[in-house]
C-alpha cells in the first residue's frame, strides 16, 4: 500500500494502535495495520512488512511501558528499518512521527537515535485530539501530494476538488482536507470517553473548524459519524497466519507471542473450531519443546486446549498431532504414544512433524537410538529434505557419544539450510569438539544480535568469550539476557547470576562476583523450596555455596549428591561441571581429577568433558599446574583421535 501510514507497536498495545488507525482512516488517511494481513506464511509476512516500511510515507512508532519492558520484539526490527530508511530522506521532510501512548518519558525511551531528532506526540491510550489528527492529515497529504496537487491543478476550488478526487484518485475515500478534519473531529468524539466528549464539544464552541459551517452555529457536540469498518478476518485466516509464524524454522519468542495473540483472536471468533484449538494446543506445547516455558501453567494450557480440540472433533488429525506434542507423564506411556504416532504416520506417511516426533520419542531409549536415526533419515530423504530431522540426528549422535558422526550430520543440515539452531551448534562443536577458538569467534560474529538474547545463543556466546579469555565480552553477553534463569537442557540450566559472577571473577572483580552469587543462591533456594529434588538447582546450590565460602554446608551437599548419584557417574560433569568445581573449590583436587578421568572414559565424554574444555575453560584453571591434569589433557586428545578414526560416514 504505497503512500500509507505505517503503525508500529508492541502486541500489547494493539488496541491503542487500532484506535489511531480508525481515527486516521475516518479522515481518509491510508493506514497499513498489520492485524489485517492475509494468509501469508512467516517469510511472506516479514517480506510484506519490510516492503510496507520501504514504501510508506509516514512511520508512526507507538512508544509505551510495553515497548520499554520488551528488549526484543519484531517491532524493534521495524523501528530499525524505519531509522535506516530515514537516513536517506532529506532533512526537514517528515517521515518518523513517534507517538507516546502513556507516561513513558522521552529521555528514558529505548528507541533508535533517529527517533530523537524529530518531534514526539502524546496520545494517551491512542486517543487523539482533533488538532493532532489534523496535523497528521496535513503531513500525510503533503507527503503523498494527492490533495495539494489535485487542488492546485483545478484552481483550488474545494467543491470541485472533492468531485475530481472521487472520480480519479486511486484512493477513493479521500476528501478535501477541510472535510477530512471535520470527520476527524467526529471520530474524536466517538473514541473519547463520555466526559471527554463534553470537553471537546466546549472546545468547538470557541473556534471554527475549517470548512465546517455547523461548527460555528451549533455549539452542541457533533454526532459521531460511522467509522470505516476494518477488514474482517475469520478464524481460519488468523490460524494460517499464526501457523506461518510458529512453523517457521527460525521462529523466535516474539513470533510465538504474535502467533499466540492471533490464535486467541481466532478462538474468540470461533470457539467451536477444533482446528483452531489444535493449533493453539500445538503452540503451547512447543513452548516447552523449545525450552522457552516449562511452567506447569503453560503445560496445563496445552493439555486443556488439546482436550478441547479432541472433544470438538475426535478424528481431527491436527488435534491428534497436538496430543503427541504433549510431554510424557512417565516412560510407561511411551508405548501408547508410539502407537498413536505410528497411526498418524499410517494416515500421512510424509508428515515430517510426526516423523520427527517419533524419532524424538525413540531417542529416549538408548537401545533404540539407531532406530531413531533411521526415522530422521527417512524424513530427510523426502522431497525438499528436512533440515530439522538432520539436526535432530546430529543431536542424537552427539548425546550417544558419536561426536564425529554428529558433526557430519550437522554439516549436512547446514548445507541444506543454515538455520539458526544449526549455526549455534556449529559454534559449539568448533569450540568444544575441535578447540578452534578463532573459528568459534568468527562464526559467532555472523549470528544476529537478537539470537544472543535467547538462552542458547546467550550461553554459547558466553562460553566462546570465556574460553577466549574475554571476560568483559562474556559479561556483556549474559547481562543482555532479560531472564534471571537460563533454561537450556542441552547446555545450562541455572541462574544467570552464577554466570555473571563467574565472568566478574575471571576479570578479577571478586567482590562484585560475590554479590551476584549471593543473589543467584537466593533464586536457587526459592526453586528448591518448590521442588527439593530439582537436580540443576541442587548442582547450582552446591557450587554457589562453595564459591561463597559456605564450606560446611557445601561439603554436606557434595557428599549427599555423590552418594545419591554414584561416585563414578560421569554425568556429574554435566551442567558446567558444578560438582567438579565444588571439589576444586573445597580443596578436594584428587577427587576432582578422579571424576574428570571417569568422565573421559565414559561413552558421553564429548558431552561432559573434552580436551578443549580442559585446555580453555576457566573453571579448570586451578588444576592446570597439576602434572596429573596435563596427563588427562593428553588422554583426552588420544580418545578424540581414536573417535575420529573409528567414525563411519553417516548418510545425510
Amino acid at each position: 500500500m504505497p503512500g500509507a501510514v505505517f503503525l508500529s507497536y508492541a502486541s500489547q498495545d494493539a488496541e491503542a494502535a487500532r484506535r489511531i488507525c480508525e481515527a486516521l482512516r475516518s479522515g481518509g488517511v491510508e493506514v497499513w495495520f498489520d492485524q489485517e494481513g492475509g494468509l501469508e506464511h512467516g517469510d511472506e509476512w516479514d517480506a510484506k512488512i519490510r516492503q510496507q516500511i520501504k514504501e510508506c510515507v509516514l512511520f508512526v512508532p507507538l512508544i509505551s511501558a510495553n515497548t520499554q519492558s520488551r528488549h526484543e520484539g519484531y517491532f524493534r526490527i521495524e523501528w530499525d528499518l524505519a531509522a535506516e530508511r530515514a537516513q536517506g530522506i532529506a532533512s526537514g521532510v517528515p517521515f518518523i512521527l513517534p507517538v507516546v501512548i502513556d507516561d513513558t518519558r522521552e529521555p528514558d525511551a529505548l528507541v533508535p537515535d533517529r527517533f530523537r531528532k524529530v518531534q514526539w506526540t502524546r496520545l494517551p491510550d491512542g486517543v487523539a485530539s482533533p488538532e493532532v489528527l489534523a496535523r497528521m492529515l496535513k503531513l500525510w497529504s503533503h507527503r503523498t501530494g494527492v490533495l495539494s496537487h489535485e487542488a492546485q491543478r483545478i484552481g483550488g476550488a474545494p467543491e470541485v476538488a472533492i468531485q475530481v478526487l472521487t472520480k480519479r484518485s486511486p484512493w477513493p475515500r479521500l476528501a478535501f482536507a477541510a472535510m477530512a478534519v471535520a470527520a476527524l473531529v467526529a471520530a474524536y468524539f466517538a473514541l473519547r470517553p463520555g466526559r471527554r466528549q463534553k470537553d471537546a464539544a466546549l472546545h468547538l464552541e470557541n473556534g471554527q473548524t475549517a470548512g465546517s459551517t455547523e461548527a460555528t452555529t451549533q455549539p452542541a457536540p457533533v454526532a459521531a459519524s460511522p467509522m470505516a469498518p476494518l477488514v474482517a478476518t475469520d478464524a481460519r485466516q488468523l490460524l494460517a497466519r499464526a501457523r506461518g509464524l510458529f512453523d517457521n524454522i527460525d521462529e523466535t519468542r516474539e513470533s510465538y507471542k504474535i502467533a499466540e495473540d492471533l490464535l486467541r483472536q481466532a478462538v474468540a471468533k470461533d470457539s467451536t473450531d477444533a482446528e483452531v484449538w489444535a493449533a493453539y494446543a500445538q503452540l503451547q506445547a512447543r513452548y516447552g519443546i523449545r525450552g522457552w516455558d516449562l511452567s506447569a501453567e503453560r503445560l496445563e494450557e496445552a493439555r486443556t486446549a488439546t482436550e478441547r480440540a479432541l472433544r470438538l472433533d475426535p478424528r481431527s488429525y491436527e488435534a491428534r498431532v497436538a496430543a503427541i506434542y504433549l510431554p510424557l507423564a512417565s516412560l510407561r506411556e511411551a508405548g501408547e504414544r508410539e502407537a498413536a504416532t505410528r497411526k498418524l504416520l499410517n494416515e500421512r506417511p510424509d508428515d515430517q512433524r510426526v516423523l520427527r516426533s517419533l524419532g524424538d520419542l525413540l531417542r529416549r531409549f538408548p537401545e533404540r537410538h539407531d532406530e531413531a536415526n533411521q526415522i530422521f533419515d527417512r524424513s530427510a530423504q523426502l522431497p525438499g529434505g528436512d533440515v530439522l530431522a538432520l539436526y535432530d540426528k546430529a543431536m542424537n549422535l552427539w548425546f550417544d557419544g558419536r561426536a564425529t558422526e554428529a558433526e557430519a550430520a550437522l554439516r549436512a543440515a547446514l548445507v541444506q539450510k543454515p538455520f539458526l539452531g544449526a549455526r549455534l551448534m556449529e559454534i559449539n562443536f568448533a569450540l568444544r569438539l575441535r578447540g578452534d577458538l578463532n573459528r568459534a569467534n568468527a562464526l559467532l560474529d555472523t549470528i544476529p544480535a537478537s539470537a544472543l538474547l535467547e538462552d542458547r545463543g546467550c550461553f554459547i556466546a558466553y562460553e566462546v568469550y570465556r574460553y577466549s579469555n574475554r571476560p568483559d565480552a562474556a559479561l556483556s553477553a549474559v547481562r543482555g539476557l532479560s531472564r534471571d534463569w537460563i533454561n537450556d537442557a542441552s547446555f545450562f540450566r541455572g541462574p544467570r547470576g552464577l554466570l555473571v559472577g563467574d565472568a566478574l571473577a575471571q576479570s578479577g572483580r571478586l567482590e562484585a562476583a560475590a554479590v551476584e552469587w549471593q543473589a543467584a543462591l537466593k533464586l536457587v533456594d526459592a526453586r528448591l523450596a518448590v521442588n527439593p529434588k530439582d537436580d540443576p538447582a541442587l548442582n547450582n546450590r552446591l557450587i554457589l555455596l562453595a564459591l561463597l565460602g559456605e564450606t560446611v554446608e557445601a561439603r554436606r551437599l557434595l557428599t549427599a549428591l555423590l552418594q545419591l548419584r554414584g561416585l563414578d557417574r560421569p554425568g556429574v560433569l554435566h551442567a558446567r561441571g558444578e560438582i567438579v568445581r565444588a571439589c576444586m573449590q573445597l580443596g578436594e583436587r584428587a577427587e576432582a581429577l578422579r571424576l574428570i578421568e571417569a568422565a573421559l572414559k565414559s561413552k558421553l565424554h564429548a558431552v561432559f568433558v573434552t580436551a578443549a574444555d580442559l585446555r580453555y575453560d576457566p573453571i579448570f584453571s586451578p588444576l592446570r599446574s597439576e602434572p596429573e591434569f596435563t596427563r588427562l589433557i593428553a588422554e583426552a586428545d588420544s580418545i578424540e583421535k581414536a573417535d575420529d578414526a573409528a567414525a563411519t560416514p553417516t548418510k545425510p
